[in-house]
């Protein structure tokens, strides 16, 4: 069946095919109550859809935006994806997702590919490679960074305060009588496993606190295979901090393989606090990220008519559950409780 055109609904509604695109276009003429009620009855009796190509050339925009991100399957980014998703819905975009692999290599050609794609501007992640950051300097789009900073100036950033949140964790360990605290960091330093490094410096020996970091990939696996080597030491931590939630629950399974109680022989808390953390067992207690407010600033910052690129921080809060032993384990309905 032939789509229907501009035409085809002028036709149905008796007039001009001007004053279809005036009732679509919500201007720039107005249109008389009755004229545009005749549209747009025609527009849904001939299921028209406007030619999104067209319009783009028409307005020099395609209302569409991308976002880049390491790793879909990552609940942190799955669920940044879905806020964001729905604001760009809101706001009245579509949105393009890239998944750039947790190793960065497909991350200049899906970068490369929302360019062709013409989309209006792009969230990134942790771009790290050399021809991803040239192409971003030469794009002339507009372009967020999540939570890294790129070398070149006047490119907004949104976050968090890295390292008020990994302080946070570990004082939270230390509140519960930990000193010999574990660290789970990512594929490559960043600012949480340095504050880290530095908190435990004040009371550890420096040869000690070396030992305790254990490096992976930002995955299940990942977070297990360090929570083994951690906890398989001669004096092993008995509590572990991860950089992330997935790493977290991968780190909660091996300490249950290993025979370990949850938290009585190790305790363990995570930086991102996403929906599946209330649902692991025992609850893990994390980092709850502004996932919202994060999301808000996105499409803020990639839609607006006149942006004014700045760099911004948001604040975290720790939720207590059952894993660093704030709440009683099999405590029934999923509770939770903000410090």
């Amino acid at each position: 069946m032939r789509r229907a055109s501009l035409r085809d609904v002028a036709r149905a509604a008796g007039v001009s095919t001007a004053v279809v695109s005036y009732v679509l276009n919500d201007g720039p003429r107005p249109v008389a109550p009755d004229t545009r009620e005749r549209v747009l009855a025609a527009i849904d009796e001939l299921e028209y859809r406007p030619n999104a190509n067209a319009r783009a050339l028409r307005l020099s925009r395609t209302n569409v935006i991308g976002l880049l991100v390491r790793d879909i399957t990552n609940p942190y980014f799955s669920e940044l994806a879905q806020k964001v998703q729905e604001g760009a819905h809101r706001a009245g975009y579509g949105l393009m997702i890239g998944n750039a692999g947790s190793g960065g290599v497909e991350e200049t050609a899906e970068f490369k590919s929302m360019l062709a794609r013409e989309v209006d501007g792009i969230a990134v992640y942790g771009a790290s490679q050399v021809e991803t950051l040239s192409a971003i300097s030469k794009s002339g789009i507009r372009v967020v960074s999540l939570d890294w900073h790129l070398d070149e100036s006047g490119i907004p950033s949104v976050g968090i305060d890295a390292v008020g949140a990994t302080r946070d964790a570990v004082e939270h360990l230390r509140w519960h009588g930990h000193e010999q605290i574990g660290f789970i960091a990512g594929d490559r330093p960043d600012v949480r496993e340095k504050t880290w490094a530095e908190l435990m410096t004040d009371v550890l020996d420096p040869s000690r606190v070396a030992a305790l970091s254990a490096a992976s990939s930002f995955s299940l696996q990942g977070g297990y295979d360090a929570t083994v080597r951690l906890l398989t030491l001669a004096a092993p931590p008995r509590a572990i901090l991860a950089s992330s939630d997935v790493q977290a629950f991968g780190a909660l399974r091996a300490a249950q393989y290993l025979g370990l109680r949850i938290p009585g022989d190790v305790a363990i808390i995570s930086i991102d606090g996403t929906d599946a953390s209330a649902f692991t067992f025992p609850s893990l207690t994390a980092i709850q990220l502004p996932f919202q407010e994060i999301a808000d600033y996105i499409i803020e910052e990639l839609t607006a008519t006149s942006p004014t690129p700045d760099s911004r921080r948001f604040s975290h809060s720790l939720v207590r559950r059952e894993s660093c032993g704030c709440l009683p384990l099999r405590s029934g309905a999923i509770g939770e409780t903000n410090h």
